[in-house]
């Protein structure tokens, strides 16, 4: 994981600043308008942040239709099993399922169907049994690990999200799974400006 996180800290300090600092400021603008206005003396903010900067790079498209990730593949030599790692990052709605006997985190991939068990050398995850959330997680060597931008969601919305999570999956459609996962993003922070409302009054599709 340290390998994995060494290329993204290098991916962040070299494509936010020069001729890439513009296209930073376009995405954090669209990303706060799918989403919402990030409020810097929020306890929320550095998750957001985090969760931001994984979107920037490997979700975000530049005017040419690519993605910052696959910039740096180009620019740089890697090998073939972190390239490929890199280049297959699985963004999805996810359930905290358990604890396993080898003392491994295994969580659902509620969206794509899948179960996932983490590697032991994980770096610390703030995260308890049954905790929902929108997070990334790379593949390297045989092993799953979970990326730092992670957004949790109410527990409560879960029955909701797996029967709207079975629509989407239906459509096959990498755009449309992009899309919900930023509007269930943006719901988040409707649920945390509008407090007193009930979490599932406001996680609601047409």
């Amino acid at each position: 994981m340290n390998i994995i996180s060494t290329h993204i800290e290098k991916i962040i300090e070299t494509y936010t600043q020069d001729t890439y600092y513009e296209d930073m400021k376009k995405a954090i603008d669209f990303y706060v308008e799918k989403t919402g206005k990030m409020n810097e003396e929020s306890e929320e903010y550095e998750s957001r942040m985090n969760s931001f900067n994984d979107w920037f790079i490997f979700n975000y498209r530049l005017g040419d239709g690519s993605r910052i990730i696959d910039q740096y593949m180009l620019d740089q030599t890697l090998e073939d099993e972190i390239s490929k790692s890199l280049h297959n990052v699985n963004y999805s709605l996810f359930l905290f399922q358990k604890i396993n006997y080898r003392k491994q985190i295994v969580i659902n991939d509620i969206l794509h169907g899948k179960k996932f068990s983490l590697a032991k050398d994980n770096e610390t995850i703030a995260l308890v049994e049954d905790d929902l959330f929108i997070g990334r997680v790379v593949e390297l060597n045989g092993q799953s690990y979970l990326l730092s931008g992670i957004c949790l969601l109410p527990r409560n919305v879960f029955s909701i999200l797996k029967k709207q999570s079975k629509k989407i999956r239906k459509l096959n459609n990498q755009q449309e799974e992009e899309n919900f996962l930023l509007q269930l993003e943006h719901l988040k922070t409707k649920s945390l400006q509008y407090g007193h409302v009930e979490a599932d009054k406001i996680f609601t599709f047409n």
